[in-house]
C-alpha cells in the first residue's frame, strides 16, 4: 500500500489559501512568514509538478486538486484546479528551487507551525482527514523518504540533541564535515555545503525573507555572537575554544561577532579562559617560538572583546586597555635601533621642544600591522623594531608624534590632533621673529 507523509495541524483549511495569492492573514503578524500567501500555491504546483501526489483535508473534507492543459500564445501550461474549478495557477510556478522536496514540504510544515505549534509530522498508509484539523499528505517518493530520514538536517525540533539553549537560541551538534546549518524556529533557513561550523544554530532571532530563507549571514551572526557570549556552560565554552583554537579561519565560529555591544560575557567565560594563555592568531607570525609555548592561537574577534571585559586574562600582544594596536613587546631590541632612539631624544633636548619632553617611557616592539612604526597609549611610547632602518632624524619626529597623542590624548588621524600640531607649528613660528 502507498505510504504518505501526514502533516496536521489545528484548525481547518480554507480553499481561498490555495487559489488567492495574496489574501494571507499573516500580513499584520510579526510572527509568523507567508505575507503574500504564494508560499502554499508554490508547494502544490512543485508537488504536482514533479508528479508527487498531494491531498488535502479540510477537516474530514478533501480539497481535491487536479489538472488541465492550457495552451497560451503557443506555449503549453498545466493549470491547478481546485475542486474542480480553474484558477489562474500553473503548476510552472516557484521554479527549480522548488523542485527539491524540502522546499513544498518546508513551507507546508512552517504554515502549520505558524497556526499551531504541535503540528506533526507522521507516515502513514491511512489517507484520511480529521475533525478539526488541516492535514496534508505527501507521496512518500524515494526523495521524500530521503528527506524523511534526515529530517533533523531540516526540522531541529526533530532532533534531540540540544548541547545548549538560552534565550539567544539553540546549539546543536554538527556532525557534517563540511557544511553549516542555521535554523530559525527550528526550520532549515541558512544551508552552506561549503562552509564548515563546529555546532549548527537554532535562534528565532534569525531575520528570513519571504521564501523562508536567511535574509543576512551578517546579522546572523551578530546574534550567534550574543548566543555564545551569554552561554553558561563551561564545558561548552571550552568546546568552543578548543574547535577554534590554531587560527583565524576555517569555520563559521571564527568569523562571529563576539564584539556586538548586546549583552555582557557570562562570568563562565571568565572561569574558563582565566585558566589559559593566549595568543591572537593574527599576530602569531611575528611571535618568537619560545613566546608561543604554552599559549592556545584564537581569533582577535574572539579574544579582543574578551580581554576587553576582562583585561587580567593572559593574552599575548594586547595592551593593557585592549582597545589599541596589537604588537609583541621585544625585550632586547637591536642596539642600532636604541642608540638611534638615544640620538634622536638627545638632538630633541636640545632644541625648543625639550619643555615637552618629560621621562620619555619607550618600549620597543613588533607590531601586528606593518603599516605601523608608533604607538602611544598610558604615557608610553611603543616605538616598531623596523625602525633601525630608519634615519636619526626621522625616529625624532616619530618620538614627537607619539609624546603629543600622550599629552593631549587625541586620536591619530582625527581633526583635533591634526589642529594640535598646527598650533604648535604656529607657535614656534610666532617665536622667531
Amino acid at each position: 500500500m502507498k505510504k504518505y507523509l501526514r502533516i496536521q495541524s489545528n484548525g481547518i483549511i480554507e480553499k481561498e489559501a490555495l487559489t488567492l495569492i495574496g489574501a494571507s492573514t499573516k500580513r499584520d503578524s510579526k510572527t509568523a512568514i507567508g505575507y503574500y500567501g504564494s508560499g502554499l500555491c508554490y508547494s502544490a504546483s512543485s508537488l504536482l509538478r514533479n508528479n508527487i501526489e498531494l491531498k488535502i483535508f479540510a477537516g474530514t473534507k478533501e480539497i481535491e486538486l487536479s489538472t488541465r492543459p492550457v495552451n497560451f500564445r503557443g506555449n503549453d501550461f498545466e493549470v491547478i484546479l481546485v475542486d474542480g474549478e480553474e484558477t489562474s495557477l500553473t503548476t510552472t510556478m516557484g521554479g527549480a528551487s522548488w523542485d527539491e522536496p524540502f522546499a513544498p514540504i518546508r513551507e507546508i510544515y512552517s504554515n502549520a507551525l505558524d497556526e499551531d505549534s504541535e503540528a506533526t509530522l507522521k507516515i502513514t498508509e491511512n489517507v484520511c482527514g480529521t475533525f478539526g484539523k488541516t492535514s496534508f499528505f505527501i507521496e512518500l517518493t524515494d526523495d521524500v523518504n530521503h528527506f524523511v530520514e534526515n529530517i533533523g538536517l531540516y526540522f531541529c525540533n526533530q532532533n534531540k540533541e540540544v548541547l545548549y539553549a538560552n534565550n539567544w537560541g539553540a546549539i546543536y551538534a554538527n556532525n557534517e564535515e563540511t557544511t553549516t546549518r542555521l535554523f530559525r524556529k527550528n526550520i532549515l533557513c541558512h544551508k552552506n555545503s561549503n562552509e564548515s561550523s563546529l555546532f549548527n544554530y537554532n535562534s528565532s532571532h534569525f531575520k528570513i525573507n519571504e521564501s523562508r530563507v536567511l535574509e543576512n549571514i551578517f546579522d546572523a551572526k551578530y546574534y550567534l555572537g550574543t548566543l555564545w557570549k551569554t552561554c553558561q556552560n563551561e564545558s561548552m565554552i571550552r568546546l568552543l575554544i578548543d574547535g577554534l583554537s590554531g587560527g583565524n579561519y576555517g569555520q563559521l565560529e571564527h568569523d562571529i561577532d563576539y564584539g556586538n555591544w548586546r549583552d555582557s560575557w557570562s562570568i563562565a567565560w571568565y572561569n574558563v579562559a582565566s585558566k589559559f594563555k593566549f595568543v591572537p592568531a593574527e599576530i602569531v607570525n611575528f611571535c618568537e617560538e619560545h613566546e608561543l609555548k604554552g599559549r592556545i592561537v584564537l581569533p582577535a574577534k574572539l579574544l579582543k572583546p574578551l580581554y576587553q571585559k576582562w583585561n587580567d586574562l593572559d593574552v599575548l600582544g594586547y595592551s593593557e586597555t585592549g582597545t589599541g594596536i596589537d604588537f609583541i613587546i621585544k625585550e632586547n631590541p637591536s642596539p642600532l635601533l636604541t642608540n638611534k632612539v638615544v640620538d634622536a631624544i638627545s638632538i630633541l633636548s636640545k632644541t625648543r621642544y625639550n619643555h615637552r619632553l618629560n621621562d620619555i617611557d619607550i618600549a620597543y616592539v613588533n607590531f601586528a600591522s606593518d603599516t605601523i612604526l608608533g604607538y602611544a597609549e598610558n604615557n608610553k611610547i611603543y616605538l616598531s623594531t623596523k625602525l633601525d632602518t630608519w634615519s636619526v632624524h626621522e625616529v625624532a619626529k616619530i618620538i614627537i608624534e607619539e609624546n603629543e597623542h600622550n599629552i593631549t590624548k587625541f586620536s591619530d588621524e582625527t581633526r583635533e590632533f591634526q589642529n594640535h600640531l598646527f598650533s604648535l607649528y604656529f607657535e614656534e613660528l610666532l617665536t622667531q621673529k
